[in-house]
Formats: structure tokens, sequence, C-alpha cells
């Protein structure tokens, strides 16, 4: 990592750091867009650049390795973190108890094997979005026609999980979000100061 600035003036260094300050929430945010499965990709997919961009204007603005290690580290954090997280908070508090049927398997090759995505109706007849159990709770052809109960999001945002998931410890885990958040403004507001210093600025 090159040890001399890359902008020459405090004015460049505080105009992209400002810009800089939004990439941690614009992250999280796209991170909680991601727990929807009809989301999920296009989620990712922006979080991942937004986070890119980020560390790109905060090395322009004060190269350093430590700042890009440790922004790669909160990054990955608050890309990973808000999405999982929130799909927990929602069926821990507010999932239903239904019962689904099994009625028909998606196979594909995994990293280790065959993996399979079980597709699911509700044994009542009413409507089930995101009718996916994956590889974890999914056995394979041999589950078709059986029946199951599972926990879904009355509001349909997240996709089904099995009644034996263990939410323990899911309030505790979310003040993790903040402290994440915190930490990443944080740096960059470190990467500000560490950028005024070396164009002699305040």
């Amino acid at each position: 990592m090159p040890r001399t600035a890359t902008v020459t003036s405090s004015r460049q260094v505080r105009r992209l750091t400002t810009i800089a300050f939004f990439g941690p929430p614009v992250i999280v945010g796209l991170s909680l867009l991601a727990a929807n499965p009809d989301w999920s990709g296009l989620g990712l997919v922006l979080g991942t650049l937004a986070l890119i961009a980020t560390l790109l204007l905060m090395m322009t603005a004060a190269p350093s390795g430590w700042l890009l290690v440790g922004g790669v580290i909160l990054g990955i954090a608050a890309l990973s973190v808000p999405g999982p997280l929130l799909q927990a908070e929602v069926m821990a508090h507010q999932g239903q108890r239904v019962q689904v049927r099994v009625t028909s398997v998606k196979r594909y090759q995994g990293k280790h094997g065959p993996q399979y995505t079980c597709l699911l109706e509700r044994v009542d007849g009413k409507p089930l979005k995101h009718a996916e159990l994956g590889n974890d709770s999914c056995d394979g052809p041999a589950e078709v026609g059986q029946s199951q109960d599972v926990l879904i999001d009355p509001h349909g945002w997240t996709a089904p999980e099995p009644t034996d998931t263990d939410y323990s410890g899911i309030d505790i885990a979310a003040w993790s979000l903040p402290v994440v958040l915190g930490l990443f403004e944080l740096l960059v507001r470190r990467s500000r100061r560490a950028g005024l210093r070396r164009v002699g600025g305040r």
C-alpha cells in the first residue's frame, strides 16, 4: 500500500470522506434488503459494490494498510450480519407455525456433492410466499409428498424456517449491529484525520 496521499488538498480529503460516511449505513441497508429472497442477489451485489466504493474513497483520502484491513473486516461484518439477523428477529418475534407439504425438490451441485431445495405449499391451501427450504432442511427427492411444520413470516418478507431453529441470544446479537456500524464510521473518521494530516490541513 503506498504511503503517499493521492489527494493534494484538505478540501479533497473532506469531500471524499464525507461521501464515505454514507457508505456504512448504505451497506447495512442493502444487507437488510438481502434478507428478502426476492432481493437477496441484488442486495448482496450492490452491498459489495458499496463496500468497495467506501474503501476506495477512504484509501484515496488516506492510503493506509491498517485502515484497509479494518475497513475490509468491518465491511464484511456490515454486509453479512444484518440480513440473517433480521431474518432471525422476524421469526423469533412474529414467526407463525404452519403445516406445509413438499411438492417438489430442486437438485443442484454443491462443492461437496448434490444439494437440494424443497418447494412447499401450505396444507390449508393459503398462499405461501418464498415457499422454499434450503439444503440444510431438505433431504432430497424422498421428501416429496411429506408434510411438516415450519415457521413463516406473516408479512412474507423472509423465507420459511424449520420449527426447531434456535433463536436464543438473538436480542443480544442485535447489539452487534450498531457496534459494527459505529466502528466503521469511526474508521472513516480516522481516515479523514489521517488524510488531513498528510496534506497539512486541520
